[in-house]
């Protein structure tokens, strides 16, 4: 098994491509393609952050069928975010074929399971710390996602990839996630638009300004996008 995985890495190289936003997903599969499996970066706390908070991305694999190598490449937008620390803690690899490191606002890593089954369903390749550095939108993003068969051929097999848009506020400023589910829909819209009639309260007053108008609605439609 060990010898196969180290000819599926032989077999196959990866190129970053520096200028565009990418992942590069190299995976093994014991049966056809099927769905798309996924590469994917989750926040794990909240996506809607603030100046100068913590924030814990993990990069995951979700594999519909078994995998036993990943490579991937993930653009940080190094105007919005500063990448803290690179963490491998509860990796689902068993084996790194390249150190997870970041170079100009891209982190590179490479690695795999090394097992008779490989690696099948969802689970944590990496986890990135971020720390916004002003506000605005920041796209943490892949592009051309690639898997490669664990039956020793190194067939490609179908997967997709999904970016994240952290929402970035200036510090002090109240959450769009009004009721804190971690997500901003109609529920927080309509929670803010009740308040606009009523005595002032700082978690409405979305913008900062000293209260809670449509001004503070806009906040929460653009966070809706």
């Amino acid at each position: 098994m060990l010898e196969m995985f180290k000819q599926n890495l032989k077999r196959h190289k990866y190129k970053i491509v520096v200028g565009l936003p990418m992942a590069v997903l190299i995976a093994s599969s014991l049966s056809l393609v099927r769905d798309p499996a996924q590469m994917c970066v989750v926040p794990a706390d909240n996506r809607y952050v603030k100046v100068g908070e913590d924030v814990a991305l993990d990069v995951t694999a979700n594999a519909t069928e078994p995998i036993n190598v990943i490579g991937a490449s993930i653009r940080v937008p190094e105007d919005l975010l500063t990448v803290e620390s690179l963490s491998k803690q509860g990796s689902i690899f068993t084996l790194w074929t390249e150190e997870p490191t970041i170079t100009q606002g891209i982190v590179h890593f490479s690695g795999g399971i090394v097992s008779s089954e490989g690696f099948l369903g969802s689970g944590t390749v990496l986890t990135m710390h971020v720390r916004p550095t002003k506000p605005g939108d920041a796209v943490v993003s892949f592009d051309e996602v690639h898997m490669l068969a664990h039956d020793g051929t190194g067939k490609e097999v179908e997967c997709g990839n999904s970016p994240i848009t952290l929402l970035i506020r200036e510090a002090g400023k109240p959450s769009p996630d009004v009721n804190n589910d971690k997500q901003v829909n109609v529920i927080d819209a309509t929670l803010v638009s009740a308040n606009i009639f009523l005595a002032y309260e700082s978690l409405y007053d979305l913008n900062g300004d000293g209260k809670v108008s449509f001004d503070d609605l806009a906040v929460i439609f653009h966070a809706m996008r």
